[in-house]
Formats: C-alpha cells, structure tokens, sequence
C-alpha cells in the first residue's frame, strides 16, 4: 500500500484556478499510473473561504483501494498532491508527470512517500508559523465489519468532532457493485480531506486527515475507536515551505498555536 504526498510551490496562477485543466490532469494521472478508478473525477471550486489567500480548486477521485486527490490555491501558486493505492505504481512518474503537467519549482517543494503496509507511531510537531498542516496517516484493525452508513455517519460527525470545515458531503462507494474488496469513503474539508479505506478481506481500515489547520492530533486514536483497534499512527508534515502563511496569521493567533501544540506533545 503505497501513499505518496507531493507539496508543489512556484505553480502557475492561473493555471491553478483552472477547473477544466484540474480536470484533464486528475484523469491523465490515473491513465498514466494504470490506476484502477472506481469513480469519475469530483471538482469542487472553494471561492468562499474565511482567508482569501486559500481559494481554490479541489479535486478527487476514489481509486480500488485508494483515492488521488489534487488541492490548488491558486493566490499562494501553490498546490497539494496526494496518491493513495493498493497497487503497483512509479512514484519518480508521479514526480515527472506533475513537473510536466503543471509546472512547480521543485527547489521549493516536498516529495513524500509512505508504504502503509509498515507499521509505525512516529508522531512529530509541526511548525504553526511556516507548516501548512498536518497529514495524519492511520490503520487500523475494524471492530466489525463497517457498512456505507458507518462510513458516511463516522466522516459526517468527525469533522464536526476536530473542528473541520467540511466543503462536500461524505461520498461512499464499494469498489464494485458485486464482491467488493473495498468499501471507501471521503469528505473533502476546507482545501484538504479525509479518506477511510476498509479492505474486506484483510479487516484493515487505512484512514488519511489532512488538514490544512492546526487540530488536537493527540486524541485522534480515541476518535477512531468505534471503527477499530489503531495499529500505526503517523504524522506527515505537509507544506513546510508554506511561509506565505503567516501573512495571514495574527501574532497572538500564532502564540496561542504555539501554547496549543506545546500541550498536545505534552500530552503523550
């Protein structure tokens, strides 16, 4: 199970406002990549956010096991690239195919990679004033076998739970309609997402929250309890070159974060 994270910065304006180029490239990828969809491309343009800097196009698709989603913010000319799958893909072709596709300074950007099927606890800080968010990446052993309406239900009140502002309605799907391996779901949330992946025959939830907004990441396991034992738990770092960020951060918003985070590692 390979997750791959792409944070691309110094992209073309408008070429990130552009919801048919969005569109184009999300179907070429999967083309590219011979990833297996189980669902056509999902655009949502987000023109109405409470920080102007952040408007955007976010796009998804839900893949066999997996999901591709592609975040833009067109005013900071940057974007945000995720890959999850249960397959065999290049991932120097993801890195190749966007540099191509929609150019970015790569001297400024972050390229990720993650196999799930390793199990870790490597929780780490992230940087309030130069970080863009956090990226939790979770698996976890399910209590039971969950339905469609466990799935929506769960994602529905979450965002809710960690004070997410979510941009769509949970979207469920089995990956086919007859004998499904899996059953995925995903929520997009205010320029960012949150993805559950069940896999029928191994019991295993993969679960993914990125976010662009700082959230108590130390009580996510408990969260997570309804749906299953959590086996790995780690945090990504996602946009540590985001500096433009702070521009739209009041100082004594940035030392309450501070304060927040100090509490939350403390917590351990």
């Amino acid at each position: 199970m390979k997750h791959v994270m792409l944070d691309c910065y110094g992209a073309n304006e408008r070429e990130l406002d552009d919801v048919k180029l969005i569109n184009e490239i999300l179907n070429k990828l999967v083309y590219k990549l011979k990833l297996r969809p189980i669902e056509p491309p999902h655009l949502l343009p987000y023109y109405y956010g409470s920080v102007k800097e952040d408007i955007g196009v976010s796009a998804k698709m839900l893949l066999l096991g997996g999901h591709v989603t592609i975040h833009t913010f067109p005013l900071r000319t940057c974007y945000f690239v995720d890959i999850f799958y249960d397959g065999e893909f290049d991932e120097e072709e993801v890195y190749k195919f966007f540099s191509y596709e929609l150019p970015y300074n790569k001297q400024t950007s972050n390229f990720e990679v993650r196999n799930r099927d390793i199990n870790t606890f490597d929780m780490v800080p992230y940087n309030c004033e130069n970080d863009f968010g956090p990226h939790i990446l979770l698996d976890l052993n399910a209590i039971k076998t969950p339905n469609m309406e466990t799935f929506f239900d769960f994602l529905e009140r979450l965002v809710s739970r960690i004070n997410m502002d979510p941009i769509s309605r949970a979207t469920v799907l089995k990956s086919s309609p007859v004998n499904p391996h899996y059953l995925s779901a995903i929520i997009v949330i205010a320029q960012s997402h949150i993805a559950l992946h069940y896999n029928y025959e191994t019991k295993k939830i993969y679960a993914d929250i990125f976010s662009c907004a700082p959230f108590d990441y130390s009580s996510i396991e408990r969260e997570f309890a309804e749906l299953g034992k959590v086996i790995s738990n780690e945090l990504v770092v996602r946009g540590s070159k985001h500096i433009d960020k702070v521009k739209s951060i009041k100082k004594e918003d940035l030392t309450n974060c501070y304060k927040y985070w100090q509490n939350v590692l403390n917590h351990k």
